[in-house]
């Protein structure tokens, strides 16, 4: 099996597995030398209900990081946690457990409700719609996430300012750029600031639309260039005789240079997806992640159509979300944690090469501290 994964190194954090530890408790599994505080948090569960560790203050908590397309390491993980959770005894009263996903664009809520249904797992499987969320929650657990995996499957999050550049050539440059904070304000002054950005800072290009010039195109007597504004009710670049400086930048303001001997019908859209959700990949992986309600159109990956208006793909079609994906198999590190009842890491189990029965040991004996 072919796995790229970045270790993480926990062995100076902990004591010698299977030994009395600082607490007195006998520990079987890995312990901490000083149990750590646990990060808390705030996600959501598959039934859309906010769940915060601190939740569960005076429990021990079995703490997971998997995801639902997992092939195999995921599976036995939940696996072991489900034959915990059935063995437990009169101890099953102090004990919480938590699965936490690695994959939010694919594990939303009601993923993770069907799939915790079909297995019959009653436990939190978590996760949340906004990336800088999950990823906050992975670094401060220390679970070392592959930088491949994070970039299939975390969404964009802040509004993105479409620039865009259509050459007297027909060759197109094609920038997003975030409203927020692009400057340490609140969004972008005016078209102008928005271009500049765009295209000297983002697109690293030659700007200078007073000399006519914009990367290695200036204007002649053969052609201009024209300003265009996206208009998302027609899904089209309209021409423009205001001055850019004069065009306020609100959240779906999207702006072009076109040459005006270019060919227009060639023009990269203003919004990716229809509007209705973000793109992932790139080149021939590239394909559209559809808002709630709305789906890939069985023809074009790069679109979104309501719900139930398009018929599903004859099966001839490769999902390129999934071809991308299928790229890796674990993508993470593999610990799960015991958290104890003052909410602290008290033991961890590396990888999957770990007897279960051990596991149930070590959290009954932190259920009886």
């Amino acid at each position: 099996m072919s796995v790229r994964v970045r270790a993480a190194i926990l062995a100076f954090s902990f004591l010698l597995v299977g030994c009395i530890g600082p607490e007195g408790t006998e520990i079987l599994g890995t312990e901490y030398r000083n149990p750590p505080d646990a990060p808390d948090f705030t996600l959501e569960n598959q039934f859309g209900e906010d769940v915060s560790l601190s939740d569960f203050d005076g429990k021990v908590v079995v703490v997971a990081f998997i995801y639902t397309a997992c092939p195999d390491v995921c599976l036995i993980i939940s696996s072991n946690i489900d034959y915990v959770s059935q063995n437990l005894g009169s101890e099953s009263e102090f004990v919480e457990f938590i699965s936490i996903t690695i994959d939010p664009a694919r594990d939303t809520t009601q993923r993770l409700l069907e799939w915790t249904t079909a297995r019959g797992y009653e436990w939190n499987h978590l996760t949340h719609d906004r990336g800088s969320v999950m990823q906050a929650v992975w670094d401060e657990w220390k679970v070392v996430v592959d930088a491949d995996h994070i970039a299939n499957s975390l969404p964009p999050e802040e509004a993105m300012l479409r620039f865009a550049v259509l050459g007297p050539d027909n060759s197109t440059v094609v920038t997003d750029n975030p409203c927020i904070d692009a400057f340490n304000v609140s969004c972008y002054d005016d078209g102008g600031e928005l271009a500049e950005y765009a295209l000297t800072v983002n697109a690293e290009m030659d700007y200078d639309i007073r000399n006519g010039t914009i990367g290695n195109w200036t204007a002649d007597d053969s052609w201009e260039w024209v300003l265009h504004i996206w208009n998302d009710s027609d899904e089209t670049w309209d021409p423009t005789d205001v001055g850019i400086s004069e065009i306020d930048i609100g959240i779906d303001t999207h702006l072009a240079w076109i040459a005006s001997n270019a060919n227009l019908s060639i023009m990269p859209p203003g919004v990716d997806c229809d509007g209705r959700g973000w793109v992932m990949g790139a080149g021939a992986s590239a394909h559209c992640m559809c808002d709630d309600g709305w789906d890939r159109d069985s023809d074009d990956w790069m679109s979104c159509v309501p719900e139930g208006s398009t018929e599903v793909n004859d099966g001839n079609l490769t999902d390129p979300h999934e071809e991308s994906l299928g790229e890796y198999e674990i993508g993470h590190s593999t610990v799960t944690f015991i958290i104890d009842k003052e909410q602290r890491k008290r033991v961890a189990y590396s990888g999957i090469h770990w007897d279960v029965g051990d596991f149930l040991q070590d959290v009954k004996a932190l259920a009886e501290e």
